[in-house]
């Protein structure tokens, strides 16, 4: 429940028109590289300090968007997984 509340957050914070997230790979999930602060370093890449924050927010909904799916994904496996087992030893089970 954090998880979707802290998503919700995070896309109201970004809002519209912010740039798109590096994409997420289930369960090799990248947190987000900590946005530039440095003016110096802004300016020779070119960028706004509210771009760099834009970016990382957007990293960071991803990031998060990532681990939800990559739970979900583990408890589907492992209820596939589960239910073969029961199938397979039905005497074994202590429910």
């Amino acid at each position: 429940m954090i998880g979707a509340v802290a998503i919700l957050a995070l896309s109201q914070m970004i809002g519209p028109g912010a740039l798109p997230a590096t994409p997420q790979a289930l369960h090799l999930c990248l947190f987000p590289e900590d946005p530039i602060v440095n003016e110096r370093a802004l300016a020779d890449y070119g960028i706004s300090l509210k771009d760099e924050y834009d970016r990382y927010f957007s990293d960071l909904n991803a990031y998060l968007m990532c681990l939800q799916r990559s739970h979900a994904d583990t408890i589907e496996r492992g209820t596939v997984w589960h239910n073969r087992y029961k199938e397979a030893f039905p005497t074994n089970i202590i429910e």
